[in-house]
């Protein structure tokens, strides 16, 4: 494989990935209505800045990424 082959399938999976990428965020679900669905605390305003479709406030976000990162590492426990 050449240098031209290797540039040509690392800007079709450049292309491929930002495709994925926005039609991800078309696609999304709807904007946050700000109330977290785990605490029903009010979301950051600065997170909702960040990431409009936010569902959880910083604080049940890093316990859902905790928790999902122990379940990768130890299979389901539930």
């Amino acid at each position: 494989m050449d240098d031209i082959d290797c540039a040509t399938e690392r800007s079709e999976v450049f292309t491929g990935a930002a495709l994925h990428a926005v039609l991800s965020r078309v696609t999304a679900g709807p904007l946050s209505n700000g109330v977290c669905q785990s605490c029903q605390d009010a979301i950051e305003p600065e997170r909702l800045r960040a990431n409009p479709r936010a569902r959880l406030c910083a604080g049940c976000a890093a316990e859902e990424e905790a928790h999902r990162l122990r379940r990768r590492r130890c299979g389901p426990h539930d």
